[in-house]
């Protein structure tokens, strides 16, 4: 299920010495908001990960499937109002894999930590 453009959007991307960032604005009257928490919404960790995905397809215009999750470390949560940036610290194209390592933040927060391995599908 695609959350691009429904339950978040691309409002600005940079590419600057091999570092790409892609800022997104959550949509907070998506629905999952009103089941993840009542009254202290939060975006659910498997939603970070399928936005970096999209991301990343939307980036290189690829389909990417998920194969290793190396790392993620949750640090602080995601609600509704944020405004984080994707930020991918790295990205290496190995045979047909595609290894990156990101962070998850805004200008006085580092969200999560992710380090993922997905399989080039086209």
């Amino acid at each position: 299920m695609k959350l691009l453009n429904d339950f978040y959007s691309i409002v600005d991307e940079t590419s600057s010495d091999g570092i790409y960032n892609c800022k997104v604005k959550m949509n907070p009257q998506h629905g999952l908001y009103k089941v993840h928490f009542p009254g202290n919404p939060v975006t659910p960790g498997v939603c970070l990960v399928q936005m970096a995905t999209e991301i990343l397809e939307h980036k290189y215009d690829k389909k990417f499937l998920l194969s290793e999750a190396v790392n993620i470390k949750f640090r602080k949560t995601v609600g509704p109002h944020d405004e984080p940036s994707f930020v991918f610290n790295k990205v290496v194209f190995e045979d047909d894999q595609l290894k990156t390592s990101l962070n998850i933040e805004d200008s006085e927060n580092q969200f999560v930590k992710m380090s993922l391995v997905y399989q080039v599908a086209d």
